[in-house]
């Protein structure tokens, strides 16, 4: 098998910013197509929109933020649990049942899944607006 080297070429940085210049000729700026947008941009979240939107939506909103985080903590959390478990392993520190940790997680993700559940249920009984508060959850998930 017959290995290639690869030559790696320099190009001069006046060069560059020649070719960063022109091509800044052709395009269009967006500034001054749309000179107003960023004034406009604003409108859309300010304080009555979000009073118009009701109680659920806020609920499901704050909701949807707290448990983005929450995810993000339980996930960093597990990631390095884990990483320590496989490092102790492999160093044969530690013999672990794979067997047995599946059966419970099985267990633990039907849990999950009732719990979920339960949750649907009390939101689309117990709200006013179950739509609203699952909208405001994606927001919230989302941003």
């Amino acid at each position: 098998m017959k290995l290639s080297t690869t030559i790696i070429r320099t190009i001069p940085l006046g060069l560059l910013t020649s070719a960063s210049s022109f091509a800044s000729t052709l395009l269009p700026d967006h500034e001054a197509a749309n000179p107003d947008l960023a004034s406009r941009a604003g409108e859309l979240f300010n304080t009555g929109f979000f009073l118009t939107l009701g109680f659920s939506f806020m609920v499901g909103m704050a909701m949807g933020f707290a448990l983005k985080v929450a995810f993000k903590i339980a996930l960093l959390l597990m990631g390095l649990i884990l990483l320590g478990v496989f490092g102790l392993q492999y160093a044969g520190l530690v013999e672990i049942n794979w067997v047995s940790i599946e059966g419970h997680y099985d267990g633990w993700a039907a849990w999950l899944s009732a719990a979920g559940g339960a949750f649907l249920g009390f939101v689309g009984n117990n709200l006013t607006s179950g739509a609203s508060f699952l909208a405001g959850l994606a927001l919230g998930l989302k941003f």
